[in-house]
């Protein structure tokens, strides 16, 4: 290895580099003279602060990326990407910003956790690329079961290890917040829960929870709704003030939204992680085995169900049922199960017909210009 090479892998290796990147983008199409990879720390709009072996630097997506790839395949925060930098740099005046390199395609992702964008065109909205674990913040004193399921489905079936944070520990006691956490617990097999508390004076022993779940060199991502307490979890973490927070509402304790974009910050203990906006709505993108994974239990009862298409309802023979009635599945499990079944079900029958609908008008389009261009 050049002595270049070796400086570029221990610079960047802050933001994650390692060898196996340094394969993917070798395997990339590129010109040392003009190409660099980098790394996605942040996003406005479409302005993106990179990671690169030269410091931090501005960049624009390249047209190309809009044209040939879908939502899902554009660049995101967490990214590693091949930076192509530009002959004469642009000012970005909405963000006062000098715009030097274009991101011209984007390295194989090991992980994606994607959400349903908003605003039912059925596109995949990117919430985190290439982390390690995604956890679920949620406060210890109002635990939405059904939502963290649904969080740590979607984390699952982007290829990333889910986990759950039990945020304002101090607005319960500790034998509540004990109670719920081992509930949170037995929604997955494995699921890591942790708990803190948000009172300003508990900094330390949130640095002090945190710290030792996260592992030197591993990215990690904080998800969920808005006001749950996630920047100051990394303000905590950092130990200073990077992230705007507001305090909570007197009347329900809940927390004012403050983040509107995606932002990757490296940790005193080598580790990375990932602050994102909250989010109010949170539909569900079919991919990967995330519910055969959080919900292993029930896959396994299906098994020993006398009938093969068993509806779980009113069969003979249902384990399922059975396990209901004995007390070893709820209600509540069995019920979200069947409505994120069918909804990802659902959406990706949507989805189907609305490709097919936009493949039947550009072969029309096709049609009518080489038409036009046969009577020249």
């Amino acid at each position: 290895m050049h002595n270049e090479d070796r400086d570029l892998i221990d610079y960047l290796a802050a933001w994650g580099w390692s060898e196996d990147w340094a394969r993917a983008y070798e395997a990339e199409d590129q010109d040392p003279r003009l190409n660099c990879p980098g790394r996605i720390l942040s996003q406005r709009e479409n302005t993106f602060t990179v990671a690169t072996a030269e410091g931090l630097v501005w960049a624009h997506p390249a047209g190309i990326l809009f044209h040939r790839h879908t939502t899902r395949e554009r660049p995101g925060v967490g990214d590693w990407v091949v930076l192509e930098s530009f002959d004469c740099p642009v000012t970005d005046e909405e963000f006062s910003v000098t715009v030097t390199h274009s991101v011209v395609s984007v390295l194989p992702r090991r992980s994606c956790f994607l959400r349903e964008a908003p605003g039912g065109r059925g596109d995949a909205q990117v919430v985190a690329t290439n982390v390690d674990k995604v956890f679920v913040v949620n406060p210890a004193d109002d635990v939405n079961l059904n939502r963290i399921e649904r969080f740590i489905v979607a984390i699952a079936s982007g290829g990333a290890e889910p986990a759950v944070i039990l945020s304002k520990g101090d607005l319960a006691n500790d034998a509540e917040v004990e109670e719920r956490r081992l509930e949170v617990e037995r929604l997955k097999e494995g699921l890591e829960v942790l708990a803190c508390s948000h009172a300003t004076c508990q900094t330390e022993a949130i640095r002090e929870t945190l710290s030792a779940a996260l592992k030197r060199g591993e990215t990690y991502a904080l998800v969920g709704a808005s006001g749950v307490g996630k920047s100051t979890l990394v303000n905590a973490l950092l130990d200073e003030q990077v992230q705007e927070t507001k305090d909570v509402r007197s009347g329900d304790h809940k927390g004012r939204h403050v983040t509107t974009f995606r932002e990757l910050f490296a940790l005193p203990n080598g580790a990375l992680i990932m602050d994102t906006p909250g989010v109010r709505e949170f539909a569900m993108w079919s991919q990967g085995d995330g519910i055969a994974e959080v919900f292993a239990d029930i896959e396994r009862l299906q098994e020993r169900c006398r009938f093969a298409d068993c509806s779980h309802q009113s069969e003979p023979g249902c384990a399922v049922a059975e396990a209901i009635d004995g007390g070893e599945l709820s209600l509540r499990r069995l019920e979200n199960w069947r409505g994120l079944t069918e909804e990802m079900a659902g959406n990706e029958e949507r989805r189907e017909r609305r490709q097919a609908r936009r493949e039947r008008s550009d072969f029309r389009r096709k049609v009518k210009r080489d038409k036009r261009f046969s009577k020249r």
